[in-house]
């Protein structure tokens, strides 16, 4: 089973950085990022679109640990 990741990019950022939920950080180094089975896609997502709620100037994705590929994303134009 794989494992999912939660990235975010805020207003003015250039690129998507990895979230770190235990802390509530964004961005962190990969190595820093909370991984998530993929059994939990459907609570990550309502993380997800909570965060989006909590700070909407920032667009949060639901991606394949280490993949491009986006599952969900919550907030901004779809990429």
């Amino acid at each position: 089973m794989a494992n999912l990741m939660l990235y975010a990019k805020g207003k003015g950022d250039t690129c998507f950085g990895a979230v770190d939920m235990a802390n509530g950080a964004f961005p962190v180094p990969l190595m820093h990022a909370t991984l998530v089975p993929e059994a939990k896609l459907d609570i990550l997502k309502q993380r997800a679109s909570l965060l989006h709620r909590m700070h909407p100037d920032t667009v949060f994705q639901i991606r394949y640990a280490g993949a491009p590929k986006v599952l969900y994303q919550a907030g901004g134009e779809a990429e």
